[in-house]
């Protein structure tokens, strides 16, 4: 499913979503879970960390502090979003070893946005942005992706997390990530994490939009 990026970062910037379910505005006091951002440092780190902008000391993360809320992007034909109990069902079918509880524990967690707070102790330099500090570059004059680039050099675009779910026995975490770069530069899909050894690895990555 394509997307135009202006939308998708103004979605951002005024914290809406293409929403299935009604959720919970922000409580400014909300904070993802410690075992949440160990399964989005691990991705992060098992992404990023191995690539040769890291090796030569440039590379960066950065990411929006607030979770996406509600992000699937999943339409019928008539114009209606899809529920998440079918969406949940098409990922399963898509990856037969993710659990319903998995699934069922996303679509909890998810209605209600939480803050990613500084410093996230990743592998490689992550930066933790506001929508103020969005706005100040992407508003009419603010320079938009160039002046991205220049105050982020090095950077892979801007990030935005959902909320994870993770499984019954926590060896499963399922979230969804979108990934905008400038232009018509971008993505968003679902990631499957599993916990081997003390270690979270990517299981599955599902592709929802690319742009």
């Amino acid at each position: 499913m394509t997307r135009s990026l202006t939308i998708l970062v103004v979605s951002i910037l005024v914290g809406l979503t293409s929403c299935n379910r009604s959720h919970k505005p922000l409580n400014g006091q909300s904070e993802i879970t410690a075992p949440e951002y160990e399964v989005l440092v691990s991705w992060v780190d098992a992404k990023v960390a191995s690539k040769e902008l890291v090796s030569n000391g440039t590379g960066k993360v950065v990411i929006f502090n607030t979770t996406s809320g509600d992000p699937h992007l999943q339409w019928q034909n008539n114009g209606r979003p899809v529920s998440w109990e079918k969406e949940a069902e098409s990922l399963r079918g898509k990856e037969p070893t993710l659990q319903k509880a998995t699934t069922d524990a996303f679509g909890k967690v998810d209605v209600e946005q939480a803050l990613l707070r500084q410093p996230l102790h990743c592998a490689v330099e992550c930066v933790v942005l506001d929508s103020a500090q969005l706005e100040a570059i992407f508003k009419k004059g603010g320079g938009d992706w160039p002046a991205f680039y220049n105050r982020f050099p090095g950077s892979t675009g801007l990030l935005t997390f959902s909320r994870v779910g993770f499984s019954a026995d926590g060896t499963q975490a399922l979230f969804y990530v979108s990934g905008n770069c400038g232009g018509l530069c971008g993505a968003g899909y679902y990631v499957l994490m599993e916990r081997h050894y003390e270690h979270w690895v990517i299981k599955k990555e599902i592709n929802v939009w690319v742009a």
